[in-house]
């Protein structure tokens, strides 16, 4: 059984602001991107331009047990001389409820080893209608993050965990944000810098939020919105790459707006904005004792 790790956020911070100050200096506004985000992944190129790309391939074989298959997310990792291959997915149970788990595999996907838990508090009945886990590799700490909604015993919300140096388990989950209804959500490793994008599980109206670590993911030391803008923010995107952030979202117009609009009004953009981190002295090894 695993018991949450709450830990008190340092003071809002507007993570989205156009101002240099906080963890991110953000470029001045937000701009459109050409595809649409159903289905792909943000990714940061060499020069630190967004893109997006398709998912990595399942893999020939998957664990076996029950499992929600449109759930399945795949991450590949270093281990040694070879390359992990990491799968996470929704077990679904009998009462309606389910089990987040994650395996690796050392052959590419031709075997697996014995699946472990990431969460398994889940007191939800809509069995596969939930949103799919996300998963993040990290190639400089080895670690693989993992982000997701679950209606935990204490109360909906939005989680995420890592898995431990040395041995294939997660940590014990942290949570990002809790609220009635949570959705879609997306993760980015690189080095201490860890960031989860999320649908904002209190809002009236869609929107997307943002947590930041700067020690692996130990601790969300900046939890914000995105930026406000001119329709409704969901389906969140999310990259880290050298020192640069990137977050995606889908923007349709606001829902009153929506029902007054005629038919040919436009399709939803893919809207995006970057940004830089500022210098950070955090020190992992200190962060499980530390707060933020």
């Amino acid at each position: 059984m695993f018991s949450r790790v709450v830990r008190a956020a340092a003071p809002l911070v507007a993570l989205l602001s156009a101002c240099s100050r906080g963890p991110v200096e953000w470029a001045a506004a937000p701009s459109s991107l050409d595809q649409a985000a159903a289905g792909r992944q943000l990714a940061l190129d060499a020069s630190g331009a967004p893109t997006l790309a398709p998912p990595p391939p399942l893999p020939p074989t998957l664990p076996a047990g029950p499992r929600c298959d449109a759930s399945v997310r795949v991450a590949t990792l270093p281990r040694g001389a070879a390359r992990a291959t990491v799968v996470v997915w929704w077990a679904p149970r009998a009462d309606g409820s389910a089990a987040l788990l994650a395996a690796e595999s050392l052959d590419e996907g031709r075997t697996w080893s014995a699946a472990v838990p990431v969460d398994t508090l889940d007191r939800g009945t809509n069995g596969c209608a939930r949103p799919a886990p996300a998963i993040a590799a990290d190639s400089a700490s080895g670690y693989a993050h993992v982000a997701y909604p679950l209606w935990a015993p204490e109360g909906p919300g939005v989680f995420v965990s890592h898995t431990m140096p040395g041995h294939f388990m997660f940590h014990t989950p942290i949570v990002v944000s809790y609220g009635d209804r949570p959705g879609a959500v997306s993760v980015a490793a690189s080095g201490n810098d860890v960031a989860v994008a999320y649908e904002d599980p209190n809002a009236r109206a869609p929107r997307v939020g943002l947590a930041l670590s700067r020690t692996q993911g130990h601790v969300l030391e900046h939890r914000a919105l995105a930026p406000a803008s001119a329709g409704d923010a969901s389906t969140p995107l999310v990259a880290l790459r050298d020192g640069r952030i990137a977050v995606a979202w889908v923007q349709r117009p606001h829902m009153a707006a929506a029902a007054a609009a005629s038919a040919t009004a436009a399709p939803p953009l893919t809207m995006v904005r970057t940004g830089t981190l500022a210098a950070s002295d955090a020190r992992p090894g200190s962060a499980e004792t530390q707060g933020p």
